[in-house]
């Protein structure tokens, strides 16, 4: 039930609330929650709306969303349904974009996102030598446009590399000072993806804002990136300031490799976004029987109080040919695959 109202005063009664017992009234004053309590006094001027017992929960958060190459799926069909196919038909859209055809896709996700119940969303925004800063400028009116709704926040994101695309280290210097407010990049598909750390590392001190990295994603014998983004998280003293998409390739490890990382993450404050609907799609397209699952096991990571999430990812493209939105299904998916059973997994993966 998504509320909506004109009131400055709103009574929401008979309501439950997560990890407590019984129904709750809540007041809300001026456009804030004033009281949580079994019995509210009103007045004439109060809108009363009444929960039925239904669960009352605050705004969910999208944490990794890719605006910009949504819905794309009706012009670049998949016909190998590979991540490199995925990655050169995108590559190949991303030529005829315009900035009203990127608003168009964008606003129909958040549209549907707030309709959903989302109320901020990080989306990342893709800068390279062939998109030049076309995404930031379609993009960043949004912000102002939906913040009736929605607290958008933009990750400017080197989706193709960054030593190998020239120029694009001043593009991402150009798409901060127009408005970013995260920095980020895929350094798997960067010749040199320790380098490629280190610069958005260092852009990021000059610009004095987090990290988000899409990172460990495939699954081939590639050693992991996630102690090289380690050691520049603490170099840089950018503790608690680094949040880490995909991660795929921690579902292979053992536990005890696994538990490996878990000082070194907690020192450093890393979090570890699970994005399922595309990890679950991509990966393992190898295996022939005995198929990996592919998708970070963060109820593991959260066990030693590792920062965890889930998002959303991509929607109705070659990378992820579902989705409509909705984070709760997303957060659904995550709990059948990791297999989170009980009424208290479920209470987790809510927070998540």
């Amino acid at each position: 039930m998504a509320i909506s109202t004109t009131s400055k005063n709103l009574k929401i009664t008979n309501v439950t609330l997560p990890g407590k017992k019984g129904y709750w009234n809540v007041a809300i004053a001026d456009g804030y929650i004033a009281e949580i309590t079994t019995a509210i006094a009103t007045s004439a001027e109060t809108e009363i709306l009444d929960g039925k017992g239904q669960l009352l929960i605050p705004g969910l958060v999208d944490a990794h969303i890719h605006l910009d190459k949504a819905l794309l799926l009706d012009r670049y069909p998949a016909v190998e349904g590979t991540f490199s196919e995925a990655l050169q038909k995108t590559l190949q859209a991303k030529q005829d974009y315009t900035i009203a055809d990127i608003q168009t896709r964008a606003r129909k996700i958040i549209e549907s996102a707030i309709a959903f119940g989302t109320t901020a969303m990080r989306t990342h925004v893709e800068v390279d030598p062939i998109l030049q800063l076309k995404s930031m400028e379609a993009l960043l009116p949004l912000k102002s446009e939906y913040d009736w709704g929605i607290t958008l926040q933009l990750a400017v994101f080197a989706q193709e590399g960054i030593t190998n695309q020239p120029g694009t280290e001043s593009l991402l210097r150009q798409a901060m000072q127009m408005g970013g407010d995260v920095i980020g990049s895929a350094p798997y598909v960067d010749p040199n993806p320790e380098k490629n750390i280190r610069l958005i590392f260092e852009i990021a001190q000059e610009y004095n804002c987090d990290v988000d990295f899409h990172l460990d994603f495939l699954d081939d014998d590639a050693p992991l990136l996630l102690p090289v983004v380690i050691e520049e998280t603490l170099r840089h003293n950018w503790h608690d300031r680094v949040c880490l998409g995909h991660m795929t390739k921690l579902a292979g490890l053992t536990p005890a490799e696994l538990a490996s990382y878990i000082p070194s993450l907690q020192e450093a404050g890393i979090a570890i976004l699970a994005l399922p609907a595309t990890d679950l799609y991509m990966m393992a397209r190898q295996d022939t029987h005995n198929v990996r699952r592919g998708v970070a096991p963060i109820h593991r990571l959260a066990e030693s109080g590792i920062k965890v999430g889930l998002a959303t990812n991509n929607i109705k493209n070659l990378f992820t040919p579902f989705g409509d939105g909705d984070v709760l299904k997303i957060c659904t998916l995550l709990a059948q695959v990791l297999q989170l059973g009980t009424h208290k997994h479920h209470q987790l993966c809510l927070e998540w």
